[in-house]
Formats: C-alpha cells, structure tokens, sequence
C-alpha cells in the first residue's frame, strides 16, 4: 500500500502543501504492530511508548557513540555540510523537543519495532546468529531508504544501514526497541538541527 502510493487516493488532501496520506501510512503501522503484539503474540520485542531510565541511559550512550561515526561518514560521502543552528542554544534546545518527540513515537517506533524488533529478532531465533541478524536487518533498513529524495540514494542508504547496525546493537543491550528509539530520535534531531 506504502509503494504504490494507494493512501494518497483515499486521504485526499484539501491543500496540496498538506500530506494527508501519511495519516493512512501511521494505520497501516499500527495496525501491523497490533496484529504483530495481539494476534500472533510476537515474543521479544521490548515494546511500549516511554523507556525507562536504563533505556534512556542505553539510547543516550549509543547515540553518543554512534553520532560521531554517522557524522563523520555522512561529512565524507560529502552527503551532509555543517550547518550552525540559528538562535540560543535554549531556543534550539526547545524547538528540537518537538520533532523529537514526534520522530520517537512515529518514526523510531515504527522503524525499530520492524527492523529490529521483528526482523532482526526473527532472523536471530531462526539462524542463531547475532551478528547474521543485525547485519542482514540494517542492510534492509537502509534499503528500504534508497528513494529517499531521488532513487537510488546510495549514500544515504548506506549511512542508514550503519545506523541500523548502532540500533541492532542498543536492541541486543537492552533487549527492546525503546533505547533503539532513543538513539534514533535523537540522531535525527541532530541531522535536522545542524
């Protein structure tokens, strides 16, 4: 439904400025996520929408870690340029809440419930293999990003993979998807911000 693009001709928007088909896109996420949790009872996700204090101490120390290696692979791929905030650190501290709140409970949610609460733990179970599963799960992450902005986006496909395998690895720590989200959320928030 995602690919072609079915939700665009039911959530009709009154302004071509407004992208209504995003709200068909976040029904067909929920509605997967509670077939996935209800339904088929899917073990091992580590699911829910507030992390507690060792998940956000995990996703925070992961962000940490892999923010300097994302930037700096983004800056030689020449796919990102350094961009100062404009305003007072607090003003940017305060707009960048939004988004990322947004960006956690939509976007990191759905991408870390898939790709690594799904797919890399059903490729662990099934194979045995740690390092098979969080390989092959970033691998599709960042493939499903190649029509970002043009297709084939290669170089932002290949950032997200090894972002992917930063978030397989805050998975494996914890055990669920909330520090994952955590470490998401704020990568984002910072590539918007700077």
């Amino acid at each position: 439904p995602v690919i072609t693009k079915v939700f665009a001709r039911i959530y009709l928007s009154p302004n071509p400025k407004i992208q209504t088909a995003v709200l068909g896109q976040l029904m067909w996420i929920h509605l997967a996520i509670f077939v996935l949790l209800v339904l088929r009872d899917w073990k091992g996700v580590g699911f829910g929408f507030w992390p507690t204090a060792a998940e956000w101490r995990s996703g925070i120390i992961h962000f940490l870690i892999a923010a300097p290696v994302l930037i700096l692979l983004a800056l030689a791929l020449r796919y990102v340029k350094y961009e100062a905030p404009k305003g007072e650190w607090w003003e940017v501290g305060a707009i960048a809440m939004g988004p990322f709140f947004g960006i956690f409970w939509v976007v990191a949610l759905s991408e870390e419930f898939f790709f690594r609460g799904v797919i890399q733990n059903a490729l662990q179970r099934w194979y045995g293999s740690i390092p098979l599963a969080v390989i092959v799960s970033s691998i599709l992450y960042g493939s499903v990003h190649l029509p970002a902005r043009q297709f084939p986006n290669w170089k932002y496909a290949f950032i997200v993979t090894v972002l992917g395998l930063f978030c397989g690895s805050a998975y494996l720590r914890t055990g669920g998807i909330r520090a994952p989200m955590v470490k998401h959320a704020l990568i984002v928030v910072v590539w918007k911000v700077w």
